[in-house]
């Protein structure tokens, strides 16, 4: 039998590639002008918003369709804290964002034409479940972390961390996943039960989102230390910025394993290893 997989592992290959570089999760640049940022590219790929070129600091709004080549991977950071990394040869359209500071409230409705897209949820996917429409059906994400792709054949979703993860067909049928590193596959009219995704595909899939990203600055400050990324509800008491909400980057004060439970995910993203298992 494989041996259950432990929600720090999971939750750690979620993030490694998806936290937002240091320099530019400060304040990121252009983000008051549109619904989020570009935040990081990768050297040598392409990526258009609108058929314009899109860099570091380019500003993402509602209509846009964004395009990657086969050596492309674009990372976004909404006013919510919401993210998502789109991988190489693929085409995603941002069909609604709206959001309201003040209670936190709103709704972001994406379009995965092609390809393979990771959303980590903010603060609107709290309460309101990011909606990501495929060809094959709707992958509905409630506080949590998600790997989406689809081709011309089926679309897949798989479930790393949060509250749930709901998959519908283009027919109505529905699966809900709470548990991580389970997943579906949605065809045409039908949707798969649940199951465990192997490790070598999680690797596979993030594989495809970690090509070296750039952050646009060829001299960047330093990293500060001592910065951990938190999902819970309770943030740090020194907030390294206004660009990040509480609850997504916290300092770690209790170095402790034992009265420190998110030591083994600190361990894991500071060293960029990945577990082994089997």
């Amino acid at each position: 039998m494989t041996p259950p997989i432990s929600k720090d592992w999971w939750l750690a290959a979620a993030l490694s590639t998806a936290t937002v570089p240091a320099t530019l999760a400060q304040n990121p640049a252009g983000s008051a002008a549109g619904s989020g940022v570009v935040t990081a590219v990768a050297p040598g790929g392409q990526v258009t918003g609108n058929n314009e070129v899109m860099v570091v600091g380019s500003s993402i709004v509602p209509g846009q369709r964004l395009r990657t080549n086969a050596a492309g991977v674009l990372h976004v950071l909404f006013l919510d804290q919401s993210a998502l990394t789109l991988g190489p040869d693929s085409e995603l359209s941002i069909d609604e964002f709206t959001f309201d500071p003040a209670s936190r409230q709103g709704r972001i409705r994406l379009g995965l034409v092609k390809g393979t897209l990771r959303v980590v949820g903010g603060q609107i996917s709290k309460n309101t479940a990011t909606e990501i429409k495929t060809p094959h059906g709707t992958v509905d994400i409630l506080g949590g972390i998600t790997i989406v792709e689809t081709n011309g054949q089926s679309t897949s979703g798989t479930f790393l961390f949060g509250q749930s993860m709901r998959a519908t067909d283009n027919s109505g049928n529905t699966q809900t996943i709470t548990r991580a590193g389970f997943g579906v596959d949605i065809g045409s009219g039908n949707i798969s039960e649940p199951r465990r995704i192997p490790t070598s595909q999680l690797n596979e899939l993030l594989a495809r989102l970690e090509s070296k990203l750039g952050t646009g600055n060829p001299n960047p400050s330093p990293a500060p230390t001592g910065q951990l990324l938190s999902t819970g509800n309770a943030g740090g008491t020194d907030r390294p910025g206004s660009g990040l909400a509480n609850d997504r980057l916290k300092n770690v004060v209790d170095t402790n394993t034992g009265t420190n439970p998110s030591r083994t995910l600190k361990d894991l993203l500071g060293t960029g290893q990945m577990l082994n298992q089997s």
